[in-house]
């Protein structure tokens, strides 16, 4: 019996031996190729498990890397894949005998470099291989500089040339500074361009708005006002205002919303002066687009009133949202901004006027929803109001409403102009397609691997999917194009 018990023994330190022995030299394996874009380089990196050795030769005439990986098996679903990467044109993975080959085929010799990095959460190595800049070129630019030194004196004329993508209103204007004074270089001059602020009486012709006391009109008095406030933002330095109506005329909202963008409009300003069936209801408020219902109860009651007219569109076969649609991200992008104006705006008007509500209201107006600025509808007052309808008319309360809208706009423009689009990022949606990669996505829109998986939270390359949605901060230029 004891010698059954010594031989068990043993033969079970022999398979946990051998079991260990396996472990220990089991094959590594291939299983992720990550592949990212910045301005400057193209990095590709390879997840090995239980790497034994790795080696990358360079190739020419066509150009390519060549990296072999020893002992290794490959776990990568794809033999091969194409790149719009601007250095990067192709991956090709060879199963061999010994090894698995990964060919990078590149567009151009390109300098690189390599490194590894430790095991990840996966318990996977890293083998970074960056592509940099094209050797090609180098040698070119190096060459020429040399050549340029020989020449002692070599004059130089350059033409004075703008390359600015986008100006933003009151931008100063701007000179390069000189490196060197026996140099000349070139002068980049940025145009000063005005802030160009659309007012929207609101109603007009048939469209009457609300009737207050003694019939006041709400069409009447919102376009007195707006001509006041016209007066005063021209006198502004470095703003001027647009009307979308300047006479007693029906304008349908769609139309409205185009004159703004016809007239190069960097803010939208909707003045309204309201009735409401509790005739003690007073004082000025601001409305922002709201896309998750309204603020409160009055805000949505108002949002009713205001987008009657728009059965003049739908009889026309027409809806709210058919000029200048934006996606959500953009809107919800835009609807920051208008905050920020609304902010301004109506801390503003609490110093002059009372106020029928002390911080910016929310809801669906139909008239905000379908412009891509910064955008208010501004309640003036209540027209059912006796006490506010003679207000309305009177040119002393139009001047101190006028005025601290100026203010508010000044403010706003103060703190924000200097920065595209208000600071505030526009995105688009994008639905993944079958054989994407996310060096594509980025590089068709123009921005970094790294930006782009930062903004949807994407750590992980193997995360993109079919299908899956994907927002994308985008230029003026790509929203143009659109």
């Amino acid at each position: 019996m004891k010698n059954y018990t010594k031989l068990f023994t043993t033969f079970s330190v022999l398979i946990l031996v051998s079991i260990m022995s396996s472990s220990l030299w089991a094959k590594a394996s291939l299983t992720k190729i990550r592949i990212g874009q910045s301005v400057d380089k193209t990095r590709v990196v390879f997840e090995v498990k239980k790497n034994h050795r790795f080696d990358i030769s360079r190739l020419h005439n066509p150009p390519r890397l060549v990296v072999d990986f020893y002992k290794t098996d490959n776990k990568i679903s794809f033999k091969q894949k194409k790149f719009l990467d601007s250095r990067l044109g192709k991956i090709r993975i060879k199963n061999q005998k010994k090894r698995t080959r990964v060919v990078l085929d590149l567009r151009k010799d390109f300098d690189y470099s390599y490194f590894t990095l430790g095991k990840n959460k996966r318990g996977a190595e890293r083998v970074v291989v960056d592509l940099s800049k094209d050797l090609v070129k180098a040698k070119k630019v190096q060459k020429s500089a040399q050549k340029s030194v020989r020449v002692k004196h070599a004059k130089a004329s350059v033409k004075p040339k703008s390359n600015l993508k986008y100006q933003h209103p009151l931008a100063l204007k701007t000179k390069s500074k000189s490196s060197s004074k026996s140099k000349p270089q070139p002068v980049i001059e940025h145009q000063q361009k005005d802030l160009v602020i659309a007012i929207d009486p609101g109603h007009g012709g048939k469209d009457t708005g609300a009737i207050g006391h003694n019939n006041l009109l709400e069409k009447v008095v919102v376009l007195e006002l707006a001509r006041k406030l016209k007066k005063y933002i021209d006198a502004q330095p470095g703003m001027k205002a647009v009307m979308t109506r300047d006479k007693d005329e029906f304008i349908p909202l769609y139309k409205r919303v185009r004159i703004a963008h016809k007239k190069n409009a960097d803010i939208f300003l909707s003045l309204h002066a309201d009735s409401f069936k509790d005739k003690s209801a007073r004082g000025g408020s601001v409305y922002i687009l709201s896309t998750k219902g309204a603020s409160s109860v009055m805000a949505r009651l108002l949002a009713k009133t205001e987008n009657a007219s728009l059965k003049e569109i739908k009889l026309k076969g027409r809806d709210s949202d058919v000029a200048f649609l934006l996606s959500d991200l953009a809107r919800t992008a835009n609807i920051r901004a208008s905050r920020k104006l609304g902010e301004a705006v109506l801390g503003e008007m609490g110093l002059s006027v009372h106020l029928h509500k002390s911080s910016v209201q929310a809801a669906d107006f139909a008239v905000l929803k379908s412009i891509d600025i910064p955008s208010l509808l501004i309640e003036t007052a209540f027209v059912s109001n006796p006490s506010e309808a003679k207000k309305l008319k009177s040119s002393r309360f139009q001047t101190k409403m006028a005025k601290s809208i100026v203010r508010g706009l000044t403010k706003f423009a103060k703190r924000n102009s200097q920065q595209p689009r208000w600071g505030e990022s526009l995105y688009v949606k994008y639905k993944v397609q079958a054989g994407d990669t996310l060096s594509q996505i980025a590089d068709n829109y123009g921005i970094s691997v790294k930006k782009l998986k930062k903004i949807n939270k994407i750590k992980h390359a193997n995360k993109l999917y079919v299908g899956k949605k994907l927002k994308i901060p985008v230029s003026d230029e790509v929203i143009a194009s659109l």
